[in-house]
């Protein structure tokens, strides 16, 4: 009897692709400083993602909107006011207190300030600049993904028809980028993502995929660091440490700014 040969990780990882949603991408602006780590990491694999036209619209757009909501969050929530009385003005403390939160305003106005050029100039935005790298290399790659006529068509046939995935309201974007998919791809894939645009109806996908494609969804997973072990690529324990302290976060992000007391 033959053996069967044992595939290596590297023939693996060539015939698997990585399917990322674009609130992935995003969701590392409302994150701490080391989830940049991961996208370092996922820096080194450009070659193993998909990337659609679509999904670098909705980054561009999205991607302001999120920043706006962290400025306009970050604006209420550090505006600290104080209403002065007689008997607070006579004390030595409550002067040096008020010289701090005139510094601290100060500062806080310097935040918002960069926050604003960040907006004016993406070039200093370290995950906007991870963005455009992979849209770079995608493109060199010519492995980037557009949409055409037909894709639209199919792709409204199938928010008409109520087909998964769904997107909110009367847009077509997740249906396009399902259809992108669905008329390029090869491998079998790997989908990364942390809201309903996948979960919901995930078995419908796998079979969609499959009778169009002959090809296999292997997993559904919100982490970076699954997906790639999932395909033969180590990472380290201190980034799945990070993704896992970032999904943690990302769950209570909304009370981030608010004191532990908040209630």
């Amino acid at each position: 009897m033959k053996a069967i040969k044992k595939e290596t990780p590297e023939a693996l990882s060539a015939k698997v692709k990585i399917l990322i949603d674009t609130n992935i991408y995003l969701d590392f602006y409302r994150s701490k400083k080391d989830s940049i780590k991961l996208l370092s990491e996922l820096a080194k694999h450009f070659d193993k993602i998909i990337l659609t036209d679509q999904i670098i619209q909705e980054f561009e757009r999205n991607r302001e909107v999120v920043i706006n909501e962290m400025k306009k969050a970050f604006e209420l929530d550090s505006n600290i006011l104080y209403k002065p009385s007689a008997f607070l003005e006579n004390l030595q403390e409550f002067t040096e207190l008020v010289k701090s939160l005139s510094d601290y305003h100060k500062k806080r106005k310097l935040v918002i300030g960069a926050m604003d050029m960040i907006l004016e100039a993406p070039e200093k935005d370290p995950v906007y600049a991870f963005f455009t790298d992979m849209v770079r290399e995608c493109t060199r790659l010519n492995t980037l993904l557009y949409t055409t006529d037909e894709i639209l068509n199919k792709a409204h046939k199938r928010k008409l028809i109520g087909n998964p995935p769904t997107s909110p309201n009367y847009s077509i974007g997740d249906e396009i980028n399902w259809e992108v998919v669905l008329s390029n791809v090869k491998e079998n894939i790997i989908i990364i993502g942390r809201d309903n645009t996948y979960t919901k109806n995930f078995s419908y996908l796998k079979r969609d995929f499959h009778s169009r494609t002959g090809r296999l969804i292997l997993k559904k997973t919100d982490k970076i660091t699954d997906a790639l072990t999932e395909i033969g690529i180590s990472t380290s324990t201190e980034l799945k440490d990070v993704e896992k302290t970032m999904i943690a976060e990302l769950e209570n992000f909304n009370d981030f700014w608010k004191p532990e007391s908040y209630e």
